[in-house]
């Protein structure tokens, strides 16, 4: 521990090692991130996709998917307007006949007829399983390649060229 803290305190290049870092551990928290969302999130659109809901007539919910207890795909449905583009909630009263009040697990999704090929290729299950998780793992050891040589290979050859020149 006392070594990583060195490396950022005792160095001109201090903070430019601390930057890379933030970068690097940026990067591999954006790639679990793309796995998890592509995975998750896709399950609901791929039953989507399987159950040919392209309009509110054959709309299906949350609860039909079996989606309902959980809180990514809750949230991207109501926050995520990039998502919202392609999985559309129906036009629902707040009560239903009885006065109970709908929930979202209870509210008709169906996949966008105009956004239904993007859906597809975003969201397939070759996609969402194999690419995605051999590119994040590629992503992260290049970033990591090049974190130690930023962070380790850079200060000497500055040092060896600042004695070779300076």
């Amino acid at each position: 521990m006392d070594r990583i803290k060195e490396l950022f305190t005792t160095s001109e290049l201090g903070s430019l090692n601390l930057i890379i870092f933030a970068f690097f551990i940026g990067a591999c928290l954006a790639g679990v991130a793309t796995v998890y969302h592509r995975r998750t999130i896709g399950e609901l659109v791929r039953y989507l996709l399987a159950e040919e809901a392209f309009s509110p007539e054959t709309a299906k919910t949350l609860r039909d998917a079996e989606q309902d207890l959980n809180v990514f795909v809750r949230m991207s449905i109501t926050r995520n307007v990039a998502f919202q583009r392609i999985v559309v909630m129906t036009d629902t009263p707040h009560k239903d006949e009885n006065g109970k009040k709908i929930t979202l697990s209870d509210i008709p999704l169906y996949i966008n007829p105009a956004e239904r090929k993007r859906a597809e290729e975003m969201y397939s299950a070759k996609i969402s399983e194999d690419a995605n998780m051999w590119m994040v793992l590629l992503s992260i050891a290049v970033f990591a390649v090049v974190a130690y040589i930023s962070t380790f290979i850079v200060p000497k050859l500055i040092t060896m060229f600042e004695g070779m020149f300076g």
